[in-house]
């Protein structure tokens, strides 16, 4: 694989060649339903006079912008992040060449959580109709929307609270989630998001497989755990304004559809719940009983890190991947949740968090042995792959 590189952008200026170098890490967290967030950790030096050179916080100035790109070797660019200057920490030490300047950098949903106020009602609109009138509200830093249209009856809807937090309770009664993606070219606006999580099992084919085990191994020091409580069985009951009849409805991740061959539970020993009374205040709720049901479905959790220059792609939240952990239950697609990018001048490094909420079936041995020389596996009692 070619050298990786990474690049810096603080406006429309790239970062020259000696702030890169006073570059020491730069740390990016992207997670789902929760801002993306990025540590660009500098050098700094003291001159002859006692004075601190090389300090962020005289070049940029608190909401500017600054974006981070990453190329893992093939000539292309791919946005980490791009959004304001939400502060600047200061690492400070008497001994020469110990003391720092973080630059912390959010995606631009913080423009979107700023302000909170009650805002008269959305009246006889869809929510995907509600999601795109909020989104345009920030044209300045939002230039393109993926929201699909919603179902059901459009209703009346009052906004309290800052627009990000109505945002994604809105989307919480949809089975979707609203946030805010990085512009794919420097100088673009970025991209307002009201989607569901990819369904199509074809959504992961663009990502290289991540492998536990071989010689093609990717993949180190994984962690799979079950949630204890297991998926369930969401149910609600709703009674109508109008006419005074009800409205029942309940599913289960099954009925949705599940990601591999074989459910966490069998269907009757999967435990029944009610929709959270928060969530259930709609006259129609198969929405928000669908995204329950759904949440509480994804009961195996994967924690693992990348091999470092062993993997061609940059990983982010809200695609599919292909996991191969050999023949175990556990092979098949994952929905990446979370994954924090460190970047040095000589190592890139991928720590990531991904669901599912079921297993694949397995043929012959319970435990693969490692093939061509490579790790091996075993199960463990907690459900730990080492």
């Amino acid at each position: 694989m070619a050298d990786m590189r990474f690049r810096i952008w603080f406006g429309d200026r790239a970062a020259s060649a000696d702030e890169l170098a006073r570059v020491e890490q730069i740390e990016v967290t992207q997670e789902m339903d929760a801002f993306w967030e990025a540590h660009v950790r500098m050098a700094l030096c003291l001159d002859e006079r006692g004075t601190w050179q090389h300090w962020p916080g005289d070049t940029a100035t608190p909401f500017s912008r600054v974006r981070v790109e990453l190329d893992l070797g093939n000539g292309r660019f791919v946005p980490l992040i791009d959004g304001p200057l939400a502060g600047v920490d200061a690492g400070l030490d008497a001994q020469p060449g110990r003391s720092t300047a973080t630059m912390v950098v959010r995606d631009d949903s913080a423009f979107l959580d700023r302000d909170e106020e009650a805002e008269k009602p959305f009246e006889n609109k869809s929510d995907s109709e509600v999601a795109a009138t909020l989104f345009e509200r920030f044209s300045q830093v939002i230039g393109e929307t993926r929201i699909p249209p919603t179902q059901g009856t459009p209703a009346t809807t009052t906004r309290r609270g800052t627009v990000l937090t109505f945002l994604r309770r809105l989307a919480r009664h949809n089975d979707r989630h609203a946030y805010v993606l990085p512009a794919e070219q420097q100088g673009g606006k970025s991209i307002g998001c009201f989607l569901p999580d990819p369904g199509d099992p074809g959504d992961a084919a663009d990502l290289p497989a991540l492998v536990m085990i071989g010689i093609e191994r990717n993949l180190a020091d994984a962690e799979i755990t079950e949630d204890p409580r297991g998926p369930e069985r969401t149910r609600a009951r709703v009674l109508r304004v109008n006419d005074q009849g009800v409205t029942s409805f309940e599913t289960s991740a099954q009925d949705l559809g599940l990601m591999r061959d074989l459910p966490a539970q069998p269907a009757d020993l999967t435990p029944r719940r009610l929709l959270h009374p928060a969530d259930n205040h709609r006259e129609d709720p198969s929405a928000a009983v669908t995204g329950q049901a759904r949440r509480r479905g994804y009961v195996y959790t994967l924690r693992s890190r990348v091999v470092p220059g062993c993997y061609g792609a940059v990983l982010t939240p809200y695609r599919k991947v292909r996991v191969d952990a050999g023949a175990t239950p556990y092979s098949g697609d994952y929905l990446i949740t979370r994954v924090v990018h460190r970047i040095t001048p000589s190592l890139y490094t991928q720590e990531l968090e991904a669901k599912t909420d079921s297993t694949s079936t397995v043929s012959g041995a319970a435990v693969a042995e490692a093939l061509g020389g490579g790790l091996s596996v075993s199960v463990s009692a907690s459900v730990g792959i080492f």
